[in-house]
């Protein structure tokens, strides 16, 4: 993918200067691969229940091929984890290999901190386009780990027992959850809210945004903030969390956790976090559905990518895992753990996994046509220009802002900085 070599880094990568060794790119071959090696892989989604420990045991299988290969987990609440990345790399410290977010892992890239994995994905002929963008300026620094698309999920039992159907926009969408709880006493609707969970929050209000049209950057690659798309998509929100059908000031894991404990009817999340909730809880699989976003055009996904460090004093041994990795076996090994999740080749979809959850099959359909959370030729810079939208929709929602004004000063703001 081409991209802006010398765009402007991150705030926090700014604040970090990228070593000589980083620079340099060299990847440094130490030791044979049959001496005993330990690499520290570093992910969010460690931490996660029953998925965290299910992806993990997926990557123990590269024992049977690599028995003097030792994995240690780097695990990171997704809240803390690009900070800590960022300020692992930027101090040459960290992991020998981690899974990023796609903005985080532009970041990284950008500011040289990870190394040429072509090596990796020599010969292999499958690899599918949720791998396009791990190749910067020419040079292959990442592959696809996962791509985790949006949809609108559902407690089936408690849309029977209020007698409502999946919603197709807005205004049912508010009637359902409000029928629900006068019905079952559950929560109608979950969602983020709050700018402490800025991650989150812009990549999930993404599937807002682009759900009323909006373009954040016009065909010269000017940023439009101030739209009438944008305006509606704000409004819509506004008019959702008015709607009091969301428990305001809860975290989205408490609310996850509420959403498998089968207390809430519906909610906006990715395939990755439906895999979550729908693992070891109290809500069983096959009551767990999912349909089209209730908005008129396609939604988000989220796209995680793995990167070798150039700090990393083990390349070689790093390098030769992500060729396992993405290898018919790793493939494999991963599809087992990840639901349906696009991988980085086409595994299908096991028919014993469709049939036992019957929300994964829209999961599927919907990737044919998402987007990526990261504003096209602004990838570096997409968390920085989101925060200012971000704020913005923060002050429509608290302090009761009108979504124009906000956007316009949000323009004016991403103007002066980007």
């Amino acid at each position: 993918m081409a991209f802006r070599l010398n765009s402007r880094r991150s705030f926090a990568l700014a604040m970090l200067a990228v070593s000589g060794a980083a620079a340099s790119g060299q990847i440094a071959l130490a030791q044979s691969a049959k001496e005993p090696v330990t690499l520290v892989i570093a992910n969010s989604q460690w931490v996660d229940a029953l998925r965290g420990k299910n992806l993990w045991n997926a990557l123990l299988k590269y024992k049977q091929v690599a028995p003097h290969v030792t994995l240690e987990q780097e695990a990171i609440p997704s809240s803390e984890f690009d900070n800590k990345m960022t300020t692992e790399f930027g101090a040459g410290l960290g992991p020998d290999i981690a899974m990023m977010q796609e903005g985080l892992f532009y970041s990284i890239a950008d500011a040289g901190y990870l190394v040429d994995v072509s090596k990796a994905v020599e010969g292999v002929k499958n690899l599918n386009r949720t791998n396009d963008n791990g190749v910067i300026n020419g040079k292959r620094v990442g592959v696809a780990w996962q791509r985790a698309v949006y949809a609108l999920i559902y407690n089936k039992p408690l849309l029977d027992a209020a007698k409502v159907k999946p919603p197709s926009n807005l205004d049912e969408l508010i009637a359902a959850s409000k029928a629900v709880t006068a019905a079952t006493g559950a929560i109608g609707f979950t969602s983020r809210h709050q700018i402490a969970d800025f991650g989150g929050w812009f990549m999930d209000f993404q599937n807002w945004a682009y759900g009323y049209g909006v373009n954040w950057v016009d065909g010269k690659g000017k940023l439009t903030i101030n739209t009438p798309q944008a305006i509606a998509a704000m409004a819509a929100f506004k008019k959702m969390y008015d709607a009091k059908i969301i428990p305001i000031g809860d975290t989205m894991p408490t609310q996850r956790t509420r959403f498998k404990e089968s207390k809430v009817a519906f909610s906006i999340d990715n395939s990755g976090g439906t895999l979550n909730i729908a693992s070891g809880g109290a809500l069983a699989a096959k009551d767990l559905y999912a349909a089209p976003l209730p908005f008129e055009h396609p939604g988000a996904h989220q796209q995680i990518f793995v990167g070798v460090s150039t700090h990393s004093k083990k390349q070689k041994a790093a390098i030769e895992f992500l060729a396992w990795l993405v290898s018919p076996d790793g493939q494999q090994a991963l599809r087992d753990a990840s639901g349906p999740d696009a991988l980085a080749t086409d595994v299908p979809i096991t028919e014993a996994f469709r049939a036992a959850n019957p929300w994964a099959e829209t999961f599927a359909e919907l990737a044919v046509k998402s987007r990526s959370t990261l504003i096209p030729g602004r990838e570096v810079d997409t968390g920085p220009i989101m925060r200012t939208v971000m704020e913005a929709l923060e002050k429509v929602l608290v302090a009761g802002a009108d979504p124009k004004i906000a956007l316009a000063e949000a323009q004016k703001q991403a103007d002066s900085k980007f």
